[in-house]
C-alpha cells in the first residue's frame, strides 16, 4: 500500500509544481518590464545552465540521503524563486530567481523518476513504470490546463496588481506541494541498504551510462530531439500568437487546452506502443514535434496558429513515458537517481546552448527559428536511428 501511496503523492507534488497561474503571459510580462526576447531567453538559459551544473550533485544527494528530501528541496527552491519573482523588477533579480528555479528543477529531475520506480512492486516495475510516469506527466498537464484558465480570469488585462496576485497564488500552490512532499516515505529498496559515498555513487552512475550502448542511444536521442517545450511555452509561442492577433485570454486558453490534451496523450502513450509496436511508436512520437515546427513556420492567421500551437503543447512530450520506461529498465545499479540526473544534465546543456541561438533567430524571424528547431529534431531522429532504440 505504501508504494502506491508514494506514487500518488509524487503525482500531487508534481501537480503543485506545475500549477503556474501566470505562465501564459510570462514573456509578455517580462517584455512589459523592458526585457527583450533575447534577454528573456538568456533567463531561460540561466535556468537550464543551472540545471546542468546542479544535476549530478542533486542526483548524488538523492542517492545518498534519499529521494524524499530531494523532492522536498525541489519544491522549496521553486517556491523561493516564485517569492522573489513577486517582487522583482530588474534583470539581475530575475537572474537570481532563475538560478533558484534551476536548482529546484535539478533536485526533482532524477529523484522524481527514482522515487516512482523504487515505489512500484518489484515484480512488475518495468511494465508499470510507463503507466506510472504517464500518470505523473498527465496530472502535471492537468495542472497546466487548469492554471492558465484561472490565471487568465485573474490577470485579465495584464494589470500589474492582477499579475502579482497570480504569482502569490502560485506560491501558495507550491507551499501545498511542499507539505505533501514532507509526507513522502522512502521506499525500502536495494539502494538504501548500502549508501555509498558521493564519489562512489558518481562513478557507478557514469560507468552504468557508459557501458550501456542502448542507454547512450536513448540519452543522445533525448538530448537532440528535445522539443524545447519550455522555450516554446514561455518565450516563443506567446509573442507569435500575439503577432497573429490572438488575444491574451486566447493565449491562456491555448496553453490550457494543450495541457488538457497532453494529459491524455501522456497518460495513454503506452497505448500507442501497443497499437503500432515499440519501433514505430517511438519513431512517430519522436519526429512528430519536428514536423509540427515546420508546419508552424509555414502558417499564419489567428485560428491556424492557435490550433497548431495547441496541438504542439499537447503532443510534444508524448514520447517521454516510453523513453522513461526503457531507460529505467536498463539501469541496474543502486545509483538510479544519479544516472537519470546525468542523462538530464546532457539535455540541459544542449538546451542551454541552443535556446539563445533559437531566440537570436527569433529576433529576426520567428518562423526561421521554428524551422531550425524542427530540422534539428528530424535530423537527429534519422541519424541516430530512433527505430533501433528497443533493439
Amino acid at each position: 500500500m505504501l508504494r502506491f501511496d508514494n506514487v500518488t503523492k509524487v503525482i500531487l507534488v508534481n501537480f503543485c509544481t506545475r500549477f503556474h497561474l501566470y505562465i501564459h503571459i510570462y514573456a509578455l510580462y517580462l517584455q512589459g518590464r523592458g526585457l527583450t526576447l533575447l534577454e528573456i531567453s538568456t533567463l531561460e538559459s540561466v535556468v537550464i545552465g543551472t540545471i546542468f551544473l546542479a544535476e549530478v550533485p542533486t542526483g548524488i544527494i538523492a542517492d545518498r540521503i534519499g529521494r524524499k528530501w530531494s523532492l522536498v528541496m525541489n519544491t522549496l527552491f521553486l517556491m523561493l524563486a516564485e517569492l522573489i519573482f513577486l517582487f522583482s523588477t530588474e534583470y539581475w533579480q530575475f537572474a537570481v530567481l532563475a538560478v533558484l528555479t534551476g536548482i529546484g528543477h535539478a533536485f526533482g529531475s532524477g529523484a522524481r523518476e527514482a522515487m516512482v520506480y523504487d515505489s512500484l512492486p518489484r515484480e512488475a516495475r518495468d511494465s508499470l513504470m510507463k503507466r506510472a510516469i504517464g500518470l505523473v506527466g498527465s496530472w502535471g498537464q492537468i495542472a497546466f490546463f487548469i492554471s492558465p484558465i484561472i490565471g487568465g480570469l485573474i490577470i485579465g488585462d495584464l494589470a500589474l496588481e492582477r499579475v502579482r496576485l497570480a504569482i502569490a497564488l502560485t506560491v501558495g500552490a507550491l507551499l501545498v506541494g511542499l507539505i505533501i512532499a514532507l509526507t513522502l516515505r522512502e521506499p525500502q529498496d536495494d539502494w538504501e541498504v548500502s549508501r555509498s559515498g558521493a564519489l562512489a555513487i558518481f562513478r557507478t552512475g557514469m560507468r552504468e551510462l557508459w557501458e550501456s550502448r542502448r542507454l547512450r542511444r536513448i540519452t543522445l536521442l533525448t538530448v537532440l530531439t528535445s522539443a524545447f517545450g519550455g522555450t516554446l511555452i514561455t518565450t516563443l509561442a506567446p509573442p507569435y500568437l500575439a503577432a497573429n492577433q490572438v488575444s491574451p485570454f486566447a493565449i491562456a486558453l491555448t496553453l490550457s487546452l494543450g495541457s488538457l490534451l497532453a494529459a491524455g496523450t501522456q497518460r495513454y502513450a503506452y497505448r500507442v506502443e501497443e497499437v503500432l509496436g515499440p519501433h514505430r511508436a517511438l519513431t512517430v512520437l519522436t519526429v512528430l514535434p519536428g514536423i509540427a515546427y515546420f508546419v508552424l513556420a509555414l502558417i499564419s492567421g489567428p485560428l491556424p496558429v492557435w490550433l497548431v500551437v495547441t496541438l504542439m503543447y499537447g503532443t510534444n512530450d508524448m514520447k517521454q513515458p516510453l523513453y522513461s520506461g526503457y531507460q529505467n529498465a536498463l539501469i541496474t545499479g543502486k545509483s538510479r537517481a544519479t544516472v537519470l540526473s546525468l542523462m538530464s544534465m546532457f539535455s540541459s546543456l544542449f538546451v542551454a546552448i541552443m535556446a539563445p541561438v533559437y531566440a537570436a533567430l527569433a529576433t529576426r524571424s520567428l518562423p526561421l527559428a521554428f524551422v531550425a528547431m524542427g530540422a534539428v529534431i528530424l535530423a537527429a531522429a534519422v541519424m541516430l536511428r530512433v527505430d533501433r532504440v528497443v533493439d
